[in-house]
């Protein structure tokens, strides 16, 4: 075993660069293409004007991770019997990023015959390729542990994102440019095929990582069922109650999906500004997240992810309170770039311990509980924002039932212990 350990890490090392720089340059194309139709800004505003109704405005920031979160289950056990994990997600994510180009011809084609089916499509298309995705997130989150070494993860998932701001930057000048000459469902099926520009670009570079050759499993590791898998998660959730804090910290960090569906909708609302404001609005939030980044990459890789995750809440914290008192297009500006400095902290956090606080053995699984357990939480924070939008047109206690479930959340996480110092 011994010699099969100094294998691997030997394959690690050879083909570093190569997976290192492929895997940032894959996520930062992935995830700036979505920046075209950003969930949290573009896709709710775009709802709004087309006329969707206020629960499905409450569920566009989180349609993808709910598509995500329920098929993980379904297929860990066998994920972890996988031998090569690359084939799987390569074939997989083709599929998954052309569901982008199907939405973006049903709002330029469709529009007007059948308006409705249009707006459907769209905003249910983050759902179907979330689905998609959820089939081999736990393949491709093992991929990553292969390739990618621990002490460099937090760069990694870091370097991600800033190439996402940056593309988000120019994505801000483009939405503004093609919403204020197409300010309807045409300008927005426009947006979709940029971002289907930037998945298929993404696609080719992920091609390019190189899988290293997996360690072999422990002789009596066992071949798990499906039911099988299912029932040994509880006593997996009680033998780690490091992870079980982790559940807790991501499933209360779903509030923050509570106010976020109408805070776009808001800044317009309250400063009379047209939907090209959204533009400005997502240049503000990747310059946050380029700002974030930089800072969560460089902490990360030195002093683990507890830190991120701490940063994140408090940012989080002061983007809903601050969302109480905004007047100002100043002031939406930098609410926004708060909450890209936010989500991405989180973001880089959540990775970094995710994979460092888990069993390796039984990580795949331990990945799928995870997501999972999103997926309650982000349909009840859509509950609750769609709720509190009908009942009170205002943002505030969208706000402040955000502000507490991240204040409880930041509680759990100061009890997690940093895993590298475990």
């Amino acid at each position: 075993m011994e010699a099969e350990i100094q294998r691997f890490n030997s394959e690690v090392r050879q083909y570093f660069w190569r997976n290192y720089l492929a895997h940032c340059i894959e996520g930062g194309l992935y995830m700036g293409g979505l920046t075209f139709i950003a969930a949290d800004s573009v896709m709710p505003a775009m709802i709004s004007l087309l006329g969707g109704g206020n629960w499905l405005i409450a569920l566009m920031p989180v349609m993808t991770m709910m598509g995500v979160a329920w098929p993980t289950l379904l297929v860990a056990h066998r994920v972890e019997q996988l031998y090569w994990m690359k084939p799987f997600v390569l074939i997989s994510s083709l599929i998954q990023r052309l569901i982008y180009l199907v939405a973006a011809l049903a709002l330029i084609f469709l529009s007007r015959t059948h308006p409705v089916a249009a707006v459907l499509i769209a905003a249910f298309a983050p759902f179907v390729a979330g689905s998609i995705g959820g089939t081999v997130v736990c393949a491709w989150m093992e991929l990553v542990a292969r390739v990618i070494p621990s002490d460099r993860l937090a760069s990694s998932w870091a370097i991600r994102k800033i190439l996402t701001a940056i593309i988000g930057i120019f994505a801000g000048g483009i939405i503004k440019t093609v919403l204020s000459q197409h300010p309807g469902a045409e300008g927005f099926g426009i947006l979709h095929l940029y971002t289907f520009a930037g998945l298929m670009c993404s696609f080719f570079i992920f091609a390019m990582i190189r899988e290293t050759k997996p360690l072999p499993p422990h002789p009596d590791k066992p071949r798990r069922t499906f039911i099988e898998n299912m029932r040994s998660i509880p006593d997996l959730v009680r033998a780690y109650p490091q992870y079980r804090r982790f559940l807790k910290v991501k499933l209360l960090t779903m509030g923050i999906y509570i106010p976020a569906p109408f805070l776009a909708i808001h800044a317009l609302e309250t400063v009379g500004r047209g939907p090209g404001f959204l533009g400005d609005l997502v240049m503000a939030q990747m310059t946050g997240t380029i700002a974030g980044n930089i800072l969560a990459g460089w902490l990360g890789d030195r002093l683990g992810g507890k830190i991120l995750l701490i940063i994140a809440r408090l940012s989080l914290i002061a983007l809903c309170l601050g969302a109480l008192f905004a007047e100002s297009a100043a002031a939406f500006l930098a609410l926004f770039f708060i909450f890209g400095v936010g989500l991405n902290f989180n973001e880089v956090g959540e990775a970094t311990v995710t994979l460092e606080i888990v069993p390796p053995d039984r990580r795949p699984t331990c990945v799928a509980i995870i997501t999972a357990l999103a997926f309650p939480g982000m349909l009840t924070a859509a509950l609750f924002s769609t709720l509190l939008r009908g009942i009170t047109h205002s943002i505030i206690p969208s706000a402040l039932l955000g502000a507490a479930a991240l204040t409880a959340s930041l509680l759990i996480a100061l009890r997690i212990k940093e895993p590298r110092r475990v």
